[in-house]
């Protein structure tokens, strides 16, 4: 939470908009989706969990329903409890691939990639409605 709040205050001395935060933050958890994969696909759990651990920290920022909406465009403020909830969901699907990973069954944990995934992709398609 720390971080969280050094992060905006920089933010705000800098005169970022909230499209430049949500860029940036959107930016870090592609990353972190791409540190899993990566993890995956070479046999490195320390990188899946570096990766779990980015895109933990950026959701960090949807922590509450008016947090969701400021960052939403005006049109999309509405959405907000089903982005909320697409968050929420996220934050329990790397919870469980972080035990998965804890307890060695790696086959389950990327199996639960795949729910992180459609976390994701559910909230980009309303927010972008495609």
């Amino acid at each position: 939470m720390k971080k969280i709040l050094i992060g905006l205050s920089i933010v705000t001395a800098l005169g970022l908009s909230a499209n430049d935060v949500m860029s940036a933050n959107m930016k870090s958890m592609r990353d972190g989706l791409v540190e899993i994969q990566d993890g995956f696909l070479y046999n490195n759990k320390d990188g899946v969990l570096k990766g779990i651990a980015k895109i933990e920290e950026a959701n960090k920022m949807f922590h509450d329903k008016e947090s969701v909406a400021k960052y939403l465009p005006a049109n999309k403020e509405r959405l907000s409890s089903v982005a909320l909830l697409s968050s929420k969901h996220l934050n329990s699907n790397l919870l469980e691939m972080k035990e998965y990973i804890n307890q060695n069954q790696l086959l389950e944990a990327s199996s639960v990639h795949s729910d992180v995934v459609r976390n994701c992709t559910r909230c980009h398609a309303i927010i972008r409605g495609w």
